[in-house]
């Protein structure tokens, strides 16, 4: 049975349940406006202050479920019905202060905004500018930091905070990898879903919506086989469910050939598969643009590659990521992205238990395909399939979340980088760690390793044999 990591992602779950039940039964538009009932039902309540706040929080959950709101540019929304728990001060005196007489707080503050008070320090947070000088000079450890987790975990400094203490995005230092929504505690940051949309198209019938389910799924459903879970999906209305595996696979030839070329040239390659990545060089090392891979990602190989068999399809991909909702608009080639938590939100909609099922068999990809899910798993693809062209001179770097990324494209700026190619993941862990996916354990590579281990082929050239008729346009 699935459980829950925590909280958070349990009430989040429940409102997309609930939407998702009146969206299979055509009265969502008419019954939206209850929803916040059936979660809160009342009379007591469960988290918040009281039973209204609680149902206006699910009321912003409902629309984030529908759409989110389309004035706002980004992936991601703060609830500011929600985003209002958080320590407003960054810095605060914690009963430790010992009240020496050094004052070193006092004197090293550039502002004057730390004053001593009955033999103890005391901050005037109408001059303080969280400089954190105070603390870092404190003998007894006696300030503590307490900034919020959403801005600690950004990445690109993308959150700031308005003059009502809220937390506000800036899309335009935004790279959509999700930091933020798993590490708000409140649940106050959230991204917006396209589950609408896709049960609209499993609604009418129609026998050309395929599902594409990222490597990571094989960490996600971690209480059931994996066929049970490709059997579900296919129970919900999809006509066939495809391993983007088998797009990871196209990806590591046509990257890899990049890669001797660029080498040739003297220039170094970085990796294109995380979106993440690709935007933070985008925004934060643009003149190193000119570096990143021309090839597409798994997800676009995969749908391209779905689109050449059945023009009419429309392709729904299935992951742990939310930059792959972003990158989804930057080509027509995926039609909707969903998250492992909106795919189980769906299943438990149409009370699909697992369990009960009968398994079928996965779509083949190679064990290296499968593997690009893990951190390390694109340049294990590469370098495997360098070594069958005969190529072994190719020094690779992998680059484990965005402060790794961050070090290495400096080193590159400055052709101080010793390495032909960058792997560059967001997220640390690699996918099977993206910000939305149901949990985040200490299994999770292991179960990857077994599910890339029951593939029937263990080469990329292998793989790729049943598409030697097709043609896949991979920039």
């Amino acid at each position: 049975m699935r459980k829950y990591e925590n909280q958070v992602q349990k009430i989040k779950s429940n409102v997309l349940i609930e939407v998702a039940k009146l969206a299979f039964n055509g009265t969502l538009e008419a019954e939206a406006a209850t929803i916040p009932y059936t979660v809160n039902p009342g009379p007591e309540e469960q988290y918040r202050c009281c039973i209204f706040h609680e149902r206006a929080i699910t009321g912003d959950r409902v629309q984030m479920a529908m759409g989110g709101n389309p004035h706002i540019p980004g992936i991601v929304e703060v609830l500011e019905s929600a985003c209002d728990q958080c320590p407003v001060n960054r810095y605060v005196i914690t009963e430790t202060c010992r009240g020496c007489i050094a004052h070193r707080c006092q004197n090293n503050c550039p502002v004057d905004a730390i004053q001593i008070q009955n033999n103890r320090a005391v901050i005037d947070y109408n001059k303080c500018v969280e400089c954190g000088r105070c603390k870092e000079s404190c003998p007894y450890n006696a300030i503590a930091d307490v900034m919020r987790p959403c801005r600690r975990e950004c990445p690109t400094n993308a959150i700031k905070i308005d003059h009502r203490k809220k937390a506000v995005i800036d899309y335009d230092l935004c790279i959509n990898c999700g930091a933020c929504v798993y590490q708000c505690p409140f649940g106050a940051i959230q991204e917006k879903s396209e589950i609408i949309p896709v049960i609209e198209h499993l609604n009418s019938g129609s026998q050309h919506v395929y599902a594409m389910v990222a490597p990571a799924f094989a960490t996600q459903f971690d209480f059931v086989e994996l066929g049970k879970v490709i059997h579900g999906i296919k129970r919900l209305g999809f006509r066939d469910v495809v391993e983007v595996a088998l797009g990871a696979d196209l990806v590591t030839k046509h990257e890899a050939d990049e890669l001797i070329k660029m080498k040739y040239h003297g220039k170094v390659l970085t990796s294109s598969c995380c979106p993440s990545f690709v935007d933070y060089i985008s925004k934060q090392f643009p003149e190193l643009r000119t570096h990143v891979s021309s090839t597409i990602s798994p997800m676009m190989a995969t749908a391209r590659l779905i689109k050449a068999i059945d023009p009419e399809a429309v392709v729904v991909f299935i992951g742990p990521c939310i930059s792959k909702k972003k990158e989804k608009q930057l080509t027509d080639d995926t039609d909707f992205v969903l998250t492992f938590e909106e795919l189980a939100a769906l299943l438990d909609a149409r009370e699909i238990e697992l369990e009960t099922l009968e398994p079928l068999p996965l779509n083949n990809a190679s064990y290296y395909g499968r593997k690009f899910a893990s951190s390390g798993g694109v340049t294990l693809s590469v370098e495997n399939y360098l070594k069958e062209q005969g190529v072994m001179d190719i020094e690779t770097m992998v680059c484990d979340g965005i402060s790794e990324c961050d070090k290495a494209l400096k080193l590159l700026k400055f052709n101080r980088l010793k390495a032909d190619f960058i792997e560059g993941m967001a997220c640390k862990g690699g996918c099977i760690k993206g910000p939305v996916t149901m949990h985040h354990g200490p299994k999770d590579l292991k179960a990857l390793d077994n599910y890339s281990k029951l593939s029937i082929e263990d080469s990329t050239n292998k793989a790729l044999r049943i598409f030697d008729t097709i043609h896949i346009d991979m920039e």
